[in-house]
């Protein structure tokens, strides 16, 4: 007969290594993996940008992440380790210029916190509880607005932070009201509510509704970004089958770039209509 004291050692050990293996932290390395995983837990993000050949990016993996306030910070959000190299995407849209660069994102995928370099534990410690405090930017941008609904820069935040989560159509209903607000004190984000609208009808595929934002874009504000305002319309008439309206306003954007890279995506374009 095994002794009491040695089945109470042996369930204890059990218990420690199940415990060991439910909090060690879990890193997803598919975007979409993560960010759905976020919004239906309702969980912030943190994405690791780093490189194969950054030994800073190696530093942090062993000697960081695994300290024990680390760690139990780190269980508050879903974790996402992304080769910087293989997603310039992702590198544009939050500004990734090196290695390692760590990012801190609200379910929804917007920005809270971000940190470039080469941290020590107590600054990822305090950007993660940061962030964390940060979790939930939709309810206190929603809540600022409550409190000054005809403020036109809450209103535009509230539009971009729709359109990083991809409701475009609530996206574009705060873009409207920003452009639409009589608030006198930031005119000049009228021309970016107005041109975020044409964006957001464009990924709505609501051609028509994009092709008359820009049109007005560039008749209001023929100074503001007219290359892209050109760019998407033309993409709007090419949707809508219009081939003449398309060329015209690619042509026109292709003139107006000095990007190779970008004059051969709107080539490219012209090509195929």
């Amino acid at each position: 007969m095994v002794p009491f004291s040695k089945i109470r050692y042996f369930l204890a050990l059990l218990l420690l290594i199940f415990t060991s293996e439910m909090t060690a932290e879990v890193w997803e390395t598919s975007v979409e993996t993560a960010f759905n995983k976020a919004k239906k837990e309702g969980r912030p993000i943190f994405i690791d940008v780093y490189a194969d050949w950054c030994g800073y990016c190696k530093t942090l993996k062993k000697e960081i992440y695994p300290k024990k306030e680390v760690k139990q910070e780190m269980s508050k959000f879903v974790l996402l380790s992304l080769d910087g190299d293989r997603f310039p995407n992702l590198k544009k849209k939050y500004g990734v210029t090196g290695y390692p660069t760590l990012l801190f994102l609200d379910k929804n995928g917007s920005l809270t916190e971000k940190i470039a370099g080469m941290p020590d534990h107590k600054m990822v410690i305090r950007t993660l509880r940061s962030a964390y405090s940060k979790r939930d930017k939709e309810v206190s941008l929603l809540a600022d607005l409550e409190k000054d609904p005809e403020n036109n820069l809450l209103l535009l935040k509230a539009g971009e932070y729709y359109f990083e989560a991809k409701e475009f159509k609530k996206a574009a209903d705060y873009f409207y009201r920003s452009f639409a607000s009589e608030d006198p004190r930031m005119p000049e984000n009228k021309h970016k509510a107005l041109f975020n609208l044409g964006l957001s009808f464009s990924e709505l595929k609501n051609w028509e509704k994009a092709i008359k934002t820009f049109s007005l874009y560039l008749d209001k504000f023929p100074t503001g970004h007219s290359k892209a305002a050109l760019f998407y319309r033309g993409g709007a008439y090419s949707s809508l089958g219009k081939k003449p309206e398309a060329k015209e306003d690619l042509k026109k954007a292709l003139e107006l770039s000095s990007d190779p890279e970008e004059k051969k995506e709107i080539q490219d374009l012209l090509n195929r209509l």
